[in-house]
């Protein structure tokens, strides 16, 4: 007894042709021909047929669901797919939904016999040229998933990078929380005493004790309001954002020092502005911040016994900006580098400040990605502030090296680079 075979196409001159090839066999029988897929099942569930050489694409249902239901319902029956299509998709999906063979249209007239008799004898039949698709579907679909791999530990570094940012920022709020509620206090306690001082110097009669009473309570409202004003500024970094521009480093540093040319004559200050500074690219109105906080400390923080100097100056470093304000100031010793970034944190009280610009700073650096830091070997030493900008007009972004000098004892670097 033969082969029993049901052949599958929606065209009638292929099923023909196909007949004729099987038939010349003597070991094969056609049995039926089928010309879409519903009908193929029909005549399967009949018949019985040893193997069904199927089309793929057939209208109504097409070869894949009529494979899937013949595999169902007549597991024994044996279903080969012969198909015009050598694409990795119709291939899988006629593996999948149970096909035993995959052979090409094209290659019909000298393998078809051959492949209806080996899924006769319960083994698989596919077209060498067949394999060489699945083998580049697989490497195709372990490549996909490998770059998938990838993409996902990608994403699972960046979570882990966000989470310790976030750890982070969580133990600055604590912080911040802290300080604003002490620090804040200060000038209320301030005027709640004089308050009651002021009561009972009236009640006295004390003139002179007045006045100095209500000095001392506008002193400590005023000290508030320009607290409160910075902190509001504080809070605006990150949220308020300039767009970047290109900054002439020469003129803002001019900006800066005539902002502060009363100061720099009282305390007969040299200062030195190069004039050919080389051309930055960033945010211009944070970066003013921040070179405004750093020249003010300068100016702050002189030497009376002796000639004060600060100097401005930039220069190419590795294709970026390297900028610089030395001064030789009264310094800064080594254990408070940290704390001077710290919110509300004043060295020395008896210089007027509100403990904010070098936290202001700092928040500015670290919304681009940076880092400010301070370096010093003591008091009285010659002190530079350094910080880098990118030539090329692309989005400012400070990194994470550090740099070298200090500044009035303590150097302040802050650096930036390109993306």
């Amino acid at each position: 007894m033969g082969i029993r075979v049901i052949i599958a196409d929606d065209h009638e001159s292929l099923r023909a042709g196909f007949r004729g090839i099987l038939e010349s066999d003597d070991n094969i029988e056609v049995i039926s021909e089928a010309g879409n897929g519903r009908d193929t099942v029909k005549l399967v569930s009949e018949l019985q047929p040893d193997v069904v050489v199927t089309d793929v694409a057939m209208p109504g249902i097409n070869g894949v669901d009529a494979t899937r239901e013949i595999t169902r319902s007549a597991p024994e029956v044996r279903v080969l797919a012969l198909s015009g299509h050598n694409d990795g998709f119709f291939v899988k999906g006629m593996l999948e939904a149970g096909a035993r063979g995959y052979l090409l249209k094209d290659a019909a007239n000298s393998e078809l016999a051959a492949a209806v008799q080996t899924l006769s004898e319960g083994r698989i039949y596919v077209s060498p040229t067949v394999v060489d698709t699945l083998t580049y579907s697989f490497l195709s679909t372990m490549s996909e998933l490998n770059a998938s791999r990838e993409k996902q530990q990608q994403l699972l570094d960046e979570i882990r990078v966000k989470n310790q940012e976030l750890e982070q920022q969580n133990a600055e709020l604590e912080r911040y929380t802290y300080s604003v509620s002490h620090d804040l206090r200060a000038p209320l306690v301030t005027i709640k005493g004089f308050i009651g001082l002021l009561k009972r110097d009236i009640e006295g009669g004390k003139d002179r004790s007045i006045e100095s009473d209500i000095k001392q309570i506008s002193d400590a409202t005023d000290r508030m309001a320009r607290q409160l004003d910075e902190l509001l500024e504080l809070s605006r970094v990150g949220r308020l954002v300039n767009p970047p521009v290109e900054i002439n480093l020469s003129e803002m540093a001019a900006a800066v020092v005539a902002m502060y040319s009363g100061a720099i004559a009282e305390c007969d200050v040299d200062v030195k502005i190069d004039a050919t500074m080389p051309i930055a690219y960033g945010d211009e109105g944070r970066i003013f911040e921040v070179l405004q906080n750093l020249i003010g400390n300068a100016i702050k923080f002189v030497d009376n016994h002796r000639q004060s100097r600060i100097e401005v100056g930039a220069e190419i470093s590795d294709g970026q900006v390297l900028c610089h304000v030395r001064d030789n100031g009264i310094g800064i010793e080594t254990e408070y580098l940290e704390r001077v970034f710290n919110l509300f944190e004043r060295l020395n009280p008896q210089i007027e400040g509100t403990g904010i610009g070098l936290a202001l700073a700092k928040r500015i650096v670290e919304f681009h990605q940076g880092k400010i830091w301070a370096e010093s070997d003591g008091r009285g030493r010659v002190v530079p502030f350094c910080f880098r900008f990118p030539r090329s007009s692309s989005p400012m972004v400070i990194c994470r090296e550090q740099g070298r000098g200090n500044r009035c004892g303590a150097p302040w670097s802050l650096y930036c680079r390109r993306n």
